[in-house]
């Protein structure tokens, strides 16, 4: 499913994301006053209101939090598609984030909570780059 599909114009706040996904890299917004990461990027800290917030880059191994297979396609770019995976992605060096992101690789019958899965990274810059996750081997 990667790079399948036509991305909408990115919003300024979202760049350092698709950057950081574009050098195969999974950074997120964290707050240097009191240091808890947030997602979606914002301004301010959701947690202490701070302005002090900087991108961290963290481990593209996370655990999954959830998921859900979708059997029908939500416009015709995604007919050939069905099914696929939509997952929530953990991170053990991003306490609190929760990443909605596609699942790829997956044999259903594998597929845990809780497993370990890792980023699957494609594109070469900000506008072309793309995100997904695959279980770990041997999970």
């Amino acid at each position: 499913m990667i790079n399948s599909l036509d991305l909408p114009s990115l919003l300024p706040e979202f760049l350092p994301f698709w950057e950081s996904v574009g050098r195969s890299r999974l950074s997120f917004p964290r707050c240097t006053e009191c240091g808890e990461f947030h997602w979606y990027p914002m301004v301010r800290c959701p947690h202490c209101q701070s302005s002090a917030v900087e991108w961290s880059d963290v481990e593209p191994e996370g655990e999954l939090y959830s998921y859900t297979k979708v059997c029908h396609p939500f416009g015709d770019k995604l007919k050939e598609k069905v099914p696929y995976f939509v997952a929530l992605v953990t991170f053990a060096g991003a306490p609190g984030i929760r990443l909605v992101t596609n699942l790829v690789e997956v044999d259903e019958d594998k597929l845990r909570i809780g497993m370990p899965v890792k980023a699957v990274f494609s594109g070469a810059d900000g506008e072309n780059a793309s995100i997904a996750f695959r279980p770990l081997v041997g999970s």
